[in-house]
C-alpha cells in the first residue's frame, strides 16, 4: 500500500434526519480540542460552561432535535452541494446563511464579541463544539436528494444501515471494539498521535468554507466507492477507511482548539495552534495505515465574497484510500 497526497477532507447533507458524528465522535473531537487550549482560553471556557461538561456541551445540539423550540437549528448542521459539482460555491450553496459554514462564522463572532451575554456565549460554545465536529464528518457537505447518504441503504457489519449512519457512528463503534476504555481512550490515542507539523498544516486556514470543501472531496470519494448490490460495509471497508476516520476526528479537534483559542485568548492563539499536546504520531499504530492509489481533490473555495476557488489546501497526506 502506498501513501499519496490528497487535498480533500470531510462532509454533510440535507434535512432533519441528518446527524453529525454520533455522541462518541462529538465527544472525541471536543476533548481533543480542549487539550489544545491555552490556559486563559481553558479558564474562560470553564466560566462559560459552568457545571456543564465538555462532553455534554458537544452533544447538546443533537439532544435538542426533539425539542420543537430548537427546530431553527436543524438546517445549520450541514450544507447542500448540487450533485455533479466538483467543489463548494458559497454564492450558489449559501442558502441565505442557513447552513453550517455561515453558522460557524456567526457563532465564532458571537463568542469573540466582549459585549455578548453569558447566555449568548454558552449557546455559541455549544454550537461551535458541535458544528466544527459536524463539518469534519463525511456526508455533511453532500446532496439534498438522498439526505447525505441517509437514503443510501446498505448492509453494515451484518445488519441493515445507510452510509450516513455508518460514518456517524458505526465505524467509530467498530473502532471502539478494539479500544479498551471507550471514547475517552480513543480520544487520547488520537490526540497523542498528532504532530506539531500536522497541527500547523491543519490550521493553515480558519475558513469553514475551506473545511467544508475539503469534506466534500471525501464525500465524493465515499459515493464513488460505496458498496453496491449485495456488497456491504465490513472489516475490509473499515480497515481501508480507518485512517480517514481517525484524521477527520483529529483535524476537527485541532481546528476547534484553534478557533476557541482565537475567540477566548487571541494573543495565545498562534502559539497553541502548533503546540504538541502529547506524544508522537504513530504511537497507537492504527492511523498510519497507508492507503493506495491517488486522487486529485478539488481546491477549497473562499466564502461568498469570492466564488472562485483558490489553490487547494492539503490538511493531510493520508486521508483517502483508492
Amino acid at each position: 500500500m502506498k501513501r499519496f497526497t490528497a487535498a480533500i477532507f470531510f462532509g454533510l447533507t440535507a434535512a432533519a434526519p441528518c446527524f453529525g458524528w454520533g455522541d462518541d465522535g462529538h465527544k472525541i473531537v471536543a476533548t481533543i480540542a480542549t487539550a489544545g487550549l491555552s490556559e486563559e482560553a481553558a479558564k474562560k471556557l470553564r466560566e462559560i460552561l459552568g457545571d456543564e461538561t465538555v462532553a455534554d456541551a458537544a452533544v447538546w445540539a443533537d439532544k435538542m432535535r426533539s425539542n420543537a423550540e430548537y427546530d431553527w437549528l436543524k438546517p445549520l448542521h450541514y450544507i447542500n452541494v448540487p450533485r455533479g459539482a466538483k467543489s463548494l460555491d458559497m454564492n450558489r450553496d449559501g442558502a441565505d446563511g442557513l447552513q453550517i459554514v455561515s453558522s460557524i462564522n456567526k457563532y465564532r463572532d458571537i463568542l469573540k464579541n466582549p459585549a455578548s451575554t453569558k447566555e449568548q456565549q454558552l449557546l455559541a460554545v455549544r454550537l461551535l463544539f458541535h458544528f466544527v465536529g459536524d463539518i469534519h464528518q463525511p456526508f455533511h457537505v453532500s446532496y439534498k436528494e438522498d439526505l447525505g447518504g441517509n437514503k443510501l441503504t446498505i448492509q453494515a457489519f451484518g445488519h441493515k444501515s445507510n452510509m450516513h449512519k455508518v460514518w456517524d457512528s458505526e465505524l467509530i463503534q467498530r473502532r471502539l471494539k478494539d479500544t479498551k476504555g471507550g471514547w475517552a481512550v480513543m480520544s487520547a490515542d488520537l490526540r497523542e498521535s498528532i504532530t506539531v507539523p500536522e497541527r500547523k498544516k491543519w490550521t493553515t486556514s480558519a475558513d469553514p468554507a475551506v473545511w467544508a470543501n475539503e469534506s466534500f472531496g471525501i464525500t465524493r470519494q465515499l459515493y464513488s466507492t460505496a458498496p453496491t448490490g449485495k456488497a456491504g460495509i465490513d472489516d475490509v471497508y473499515y480497515k481501508q477507511w480507518l485512517p480517514t476516520l481517525n484524521t477527520c476526528l483529529e483535524v476537527g479537534g485541532v481546528r476547534l482548539a484553534a478557533l476557541l483559542n482565537d475567540a477566548l485568548d487571541p494573543g495565545a492563539a498562534k502559539d497553541t495552534s502548533t503546540k504538541d499536546t502529547k506524544g508522537t504520531k504513530g504511537s497507537k499504530g492504527s492511523k498510519n495505515v497507508t492507503p493506495t492509489g491517488s486522487e486529485t481533490a478539488p481546491g477549497p473555495v473562499t466564502p461568498a465574497t469570492s466564488p472562485t476557488a483558490p489553490p487547494a489546501v492539503s490538511p493531510s497526506d493520508d486521508l483517502v484510500p483508492a
